[in-house]
C-alpha cells in the first residue's frame, strides 16, 4: 500500500526516487524488460538512492542519467512529495520528484533494465499496465479522482 502520510509501525529500510519528466504536456514512461521486478510493466525513472548519493535528489540525478540518458542538475529538480509505500516484507520512502523539459529529451535507454520508452498523457498512462502504486502517484500529481 502506498499513503500520502506515515503509517503506524512504518520502518523504511530503504528509500526510493522516481521523477516525472515533462515535455510539452507528456511525460515520460519506460517499458521493465521483462526479467526484472515487475517485468513488462511501464514506470517512471526510478530507482534506488544508493550509499554514495549524498541525498535523494543526488540518487535522482544520478537515475535519470543511468535509466534514460537525461544530464541534469539537482537545482532543475523540483521536489513534488514523499510517499510512504509499505508491503509485506518491507517498507520505504518513496521521493517523488518532477523535471520539465523545454525541449524533447533524446532518450538512452539502459537497456538492461528497459526496453522502450514512451512519452504519454496522464489520461493514457493511466490505460497502461503500469508498475505497483504508480497510478496512485500519478492521480495525486495530476490531481486526478
Amino acid at each position: 500500500m502506498i499513503y500520502k502520510e506515515k503509517p503506524k509501525d512504518f520502518t523504511p529500510d530503504i528509500e526510493v526516487v522516481a521523477c516525472l519528466v515533462e515535455f510539452d504536456n507528456k511525460f515520460i514512461l519506460l517499458h521493465r524488460q521483462d526479467n526484472k521486478i515487475h517485468g513488462g510493466k511501464w514506470g517512471q525513472p526510478a530507482g534506488k538512492v544508493d550509499p554514495s548519493d549524498l541525498n535523494s535528489f543526488d540518487a535522482m540525478v544520478r537515475e535519470l542519467r543511468e535509466e534514460t540518458g537525461i544530464i541534469t542538475q539537482k537545482e532543475n529538480l523540483i521536489f513534488y512529495k514523499t510517499f510512504f509505500v509499505s508491503h509485506p516484507d518491507r517498507d520505504f520512502l518513496y521521493h517523488y520528484f518532477v523535471l520539465h523539459l523545454k525541449e524533447k529529451p533524446e532518450i538512452v535507454l539502459s537497456k538492461n533494465e528497459h526496453k522502450d520508452y514512451l512519452l504519454v498523457k496522464a489520461e493514457e498512462a493511466l490505460c497502461m499496465n503500469l508498475i505497483p502504486d504508480e497510478d496512485y502517484c500519478l492521480k495525486d500529481y495530476f490531481g486526478i479522482k
